[in-house]
Parts: C-alpha cells; structure tokens; sequence
C-alpha cells in the first residue's frame, strides 16, 4: 500500500497541482500540503495511538479517502482545479488524508507482488482518460485496505540486503518519475510511461526476473535511477517506463522492513520538487540544460 500512496496518490498530487498553477496565494492552497504534513507526522501518531489506526476509525477514514476523491475527480473534470477554491482543496486533503490513514493502519507486510505492480500500472493508465483518476485508484486501494478487502503480498524469496541510501534512491525516483509529465503537459500521453512503470515492475516481480535482479549491485541501482531522470525521450516512453519499472520494484524490495514512510516518503517528495525546480528553471539557471537532456 506505500507503493500505491506515495505513486498513485502523493505523484498524481503533485501532477495535478502543477498542472493547475499551484501556488501559495491563498489560504485554500495550503489544504493540499496537509497529507504531505500527514506522511512526516503520521508514523509516530501511529506510534503514540494505534487505537486511532484500527477499527472504525481507519474504515471511516478510508471510505471519507474514496469518496473524497471520487468528488475531486467529478470536480475537476467539470470545471478543472482553482486552487484558490476551498473545495477542490479540501477534497484532495480529504482523500490523501483517508487513503494515508489506511496505509498507516496496514500491518508490515511484504514487497508488493505482481498483481499490486499492475493494479498500479492500471490506474496509471487510466491518467490518459483524466489526470485525476490515479487520486480515485489510491482512495479506492485505501478503502478497500480498511475494510480488509485488499490482497496482501505473498511472501517471496528472501529478500536482498536493505539500501544504505535509501533515501537517496528515493530522491532519484522522485527526480525520474516526472519526466514525460513536464515533457506532455496537459497531453495525456504521459500515462503512457505509468502504465509501462506498472508493467515493468510486475515482471521484476516474478521470481525468474527477481532473482536476476536481486544480484544487481547497490551502486547500480542508484545509477539507473539516477541516468532515467537525465537520459528520457518522449518517442522511447514504452522502453524508459519498463526499465523505471523494473527498478522502482527492485527499490520497494530493497527498502528494508517496516518501510520507513516518513523519511523515504519525505526524499521521493524532494525528488518531485527537485524534478519540477529542474524543469522550470527555478533559481537554478543553466541548470536545466546540464541536466534535462531529455526534454531540450
């Protein structure tokens, strides 16, 4: 379920707010950052009241996390996001908040399997129809995890030795990911390079693959993370997203147990912020021609 908040959810959050013009201009805007605060805080509210993560506390907050973001999809789809309006804004705190509370609420488990991998890939897709719908994949994964409905990952082959630099390997996800995004615009073929994500990660999944990539070393997997968010062509999104795939599977199997949502959830935030200063040239000038050879 940390698989599905922080790529469906916290990345198609941050998608659709740069897709809007987001800034903070009004009081309205800062309802958006309240699941970000949620992502830093909510491991140790856990921690102090694990009451309020249990029973119909977390089945509340994972149906209020599905039907909020049905709304803010209708919304949207209607009259797109003023992020100086209240109700877009508090619907997408509403549904981060929902569908964080259920991935709080879930008990350690493993890796995700093949079928999570293409759940999320599936919902990726579905940014061709409308940005938003990754936001009601998150929200519906949510409620189903609160009600108990959601399949666990089965329990594989051992699992690789823990990153180190985890949080760094993060960062370079979150720095990759974007990259069609700002390359496409409001030009849906961007979820063209999700649904490849999906895919790829799913066969990194099944064991013939896993074990192959199980081998590849540390330092590799940080470099590969790292050459997607430079090397990127909007002609290559099939070959680019299954490679980003394969490792973003290879990452969530090498992020240690418990997963660290605060610290590791905080540095793929940063890669985003960093991936969209990069993009825009935000007090870094220069910088976007050394390093965002992709887009030109």
């Amino acid at each position: 379920m940390t698989a599905i908040w922080l790529l469906l959810y916290l990345a198609g959050l941050f998608h659709l707010l740069a897709l809007s013009g987001y800034g903070l201009t009004s009081g309205p805007a800062l309802l958006p950052l309240l699941p970000v605060v949620a992502l830093l805080l909510g491991p140790d509210l856990r921690r102090r009241s694990p009451a309020l993560f249990q029973g119909l506390p977390l089945r509340l907050a994972g149906l209020a996390g599905l039907v909020a973001s049905l709304l803010l999809a209708r919304q949207l789809s209607l009259v797109g996001w003023d992020v100086r309006e209240a109700l877009p804004c508090g619907l997408a705190a509403v549904a981060g908040l929902g569908s964080l509370w259920a991935v709080l609420g879930t008990p350690e488990e493993p890796p995700p399997g093949t079928a999570h991998w293409l759940w999320l890939g599936g919902w990726l897709a579905t940014g061709f129809l409308d940005p938003a719908l990754p936001l009601v994949g998150a929200g519906l994964s949510g409620a189903l995890t609160a009600f108990g409905a959601f399949p666990r990952p089965a329990a594989g082959s051992p699992l690789p030795p823990p990153l180190t630099r985890a949080p760094l390997a993060f960062l370079l996800l979150g720095l990759a990911l974007p990259k069609p995004w700002w390359d496409f615009g409001h030009q849906p073929q961007w979820a063209v390079a999700g649904a490849a994500l999906g895919l790829g990660a799913a066969l990194a999944s099944l064991p013939p693959l896993r074990a192959r990539l199980d081998r590849l070393p540390a330092p590799a997997l940080l470099a590969g993370l790292g050459l997607l968010a430079i090397l990127y062509a909007p002609s290559l999104l099939w070959p680019w997203g299954l490679v980003l795939g394969l490792l973003t599977a290879q990452l969530w199997a090498r992020a240690g147990s418990p997963f660290r949502l605060a610290p590791l959830g905080g540095a793929f935030l940063g890669g985003l912020a960093l991936s969209f200063a990069l993009h825009g040239n935000l007090w870094l000038p220069g910088l976007r021609r050394l390093l965002w050879l992709g887009n030109g």
